[in-house]
């Protein structure tokens, strides 16, 4: 068997209690912007935010010529305050949005009150406890994995998959396979004096050099190996060896 641990230590950066309270800070700073960086940090156009969630799950899903159906109970990992979630909600049965920080959590609840067939849960921020066996036809999460500092923690929910996925669903996910993107050398610019300044003053994100938000990546042998343990099937990835690997995976039956 693979050690995942090679890749990563397990560190106490990436326990579930500092996740959760690193997330917890950035949805009181600025929750929009550090779930989707491409929005302008000091102006989140909160139309823009909303509209995205669709486009990032049509792009995401494409590569792989699947579809979320009527009838599809659907988790979705890393859900942050939802912006994902509601689109997902627009075309299931029902989905669940799972996240480390109860800050999100709650704002999701805020902000999707509305929404009948979507709810959240505050996960432990290592695996996918505390979810039925074979409860979900399909799992989703981007942009979620590559923050996480232990690619280890990342092979575990992967493989925690396999449980509550029932026979013949399916998952589809993002990691990263670029490990030099999750070193802060990589992100000069944010060492510079103005950045650091800005930062104070609150017109620029703070934190973005944490372990929390530089994440890790996953190398494939431990993929494969998490996909296996999990009893799945890697059907497909698409963008490998980069930042955004989608992986496409499905539990036989």
């Amino acid at each position: 068997m693979t050690d995942h641990h090679e890749a990563g230590p397990d560190r106490a950066d990436a326990t579930g209690e500092a996740m959760g309270a690193y997330w917890d800070s950035k949805a009181r700073e600025n929750a929009m912007f550090f779930i989707h960086s491409c929005l302008d940090f000091n102006h989140p156009d909160e139309a823009e935010f909303w509209e995205s969630g669709a486009e990032a799950l049509d792009l995401s899903l494409a590569p792989f010529g699947v579809r979320i159906s009527p009838d599809d109970r659907v988790l979705e990992i890393g859900c942050g305050i939802g912006r994902i979630t509601k689109a997902i909600a627009a075309r299931a049965r029902s989905v669940v949005g799972l996240d480390v920080s109860p800050e999100m959590v709650a704002r999701a609840e805020r902000a999707l009150g509305g929404v009948a067939n979507a709810r959240f849960v505050v996960g432990s921020g290592t695996d996918l406890a505390g979810l039925d066996d074979d409860a979900f036809d399909a799992c989703y999460s981007f942009i979620v994995f590559q923050h996480i500092p232990d690619p280890a923690i990342t092979c575990r929910y992967v493989t925690d998959m396999g449980r509550v996925l029932r026979p013949g669903g399916w998952a589809v996910f993002q990691v990263s396979e670029r490990p030099e993107q999750h070193q802060a050398a990589w992100y000069g610019e944010e060492a510079r004096l103005p950045t650091r300044v800005r930062r104070a003053l609150g017109r620029a994100p703070r934190g973005c050099l944490e372990p929390q938000w530089l994440g890790s990546a996953v190398r494939r042998a431990d993929l494969v190996d998490a996909i296996e343990q999990g009893g799945l099937e890697l059907v497909a990835t698409s963008g490998d060896g980069t930042q955004f690997c989608m992986v496409h995976v499905r539990r036989p039956g």
